[in-house]
């Protein structure tokens, strides 16, 4: 890999086509947080594989680490520019591969405008003959292989991860907030 010679450089800069929002990041402290491995089987799917577990662990919002082990079947989507000119980028049509080793993904739990589980992943595994791919993972979509794949939970404890539309992005993303207190509801 070459390094480029010294010189003025300004890294790409992409501007989104909504206002600016006044606050970048929205900042929401957890209450605690609980961290465990867990190990996902043979033939699951990932999506209700994780939600299921997680639900009956009381957890809404954590953040997840998989790693190790074989996907027989990921579906998984690439960005593109979007062909309406209305976002920076979208996703193009969903790519399905068969046994993939998973080298490492990054996952969000949160929950739709309704309550829902949605999981939000990014992933890097390798197909069958060794390259490296990666992509935006389709979890109710993607499949345990022969090998378990290890996740490593991290629960956000007194946090929501909602889906919400974000003006300047015009996306969905999961937005944080302090999660109410049974008493508060009331």
């Amino acid at each position: 890999m070459s390094v480029p010679p010294p010189g003025p450089y300004r890294p790409r800069t992409m501007v989104h086509p909504g206002p600016v929002a006044p606050l970048r990041l929205e900042p929401v402290a957890a209450r605690g947080q609980r961290q465990w491995r867990l190990v996902l089987a043979p033939g699951q799917v990932l999506l209700p594989a994780l939600t299921g577990t997680l639900a009956a662990q009381g957890v809404q919002a954590a953040a997840l680490a998989l790693f190790g082990g074989e996907l027989e079947t990921v579906a998984y989507c690439l960005p593109i520019p979007d062909p309406e000119g209305q976002l920076i980028a979208t996703y193009g049509a969903p790519l399905v591969l068969h046994h993939a080793a998973l080298l490492r993904a990054s996952a969000t739990l949160g929950q739709t405008a309704d309550g829902a589980p949605v999981i939000h992943c990014h992933a890097t595994f390798a197909d069958a003959q060794g390259q490296v791919r990666g992509g935006h993972v389709l979890p109710d979509r993607t499949v345990v292989g022969q090998r378990p794949i290890t996740v490593l939970v991290t629960a956000l404890d007194g946090i929501e991860l909602r889906l919400g539309f974000d003006p300047e992005t015009r996306l969905h993303m999961l937005r944080p907030s302090e999660k109410k207190s049974a008493k508060q509801d009331d």
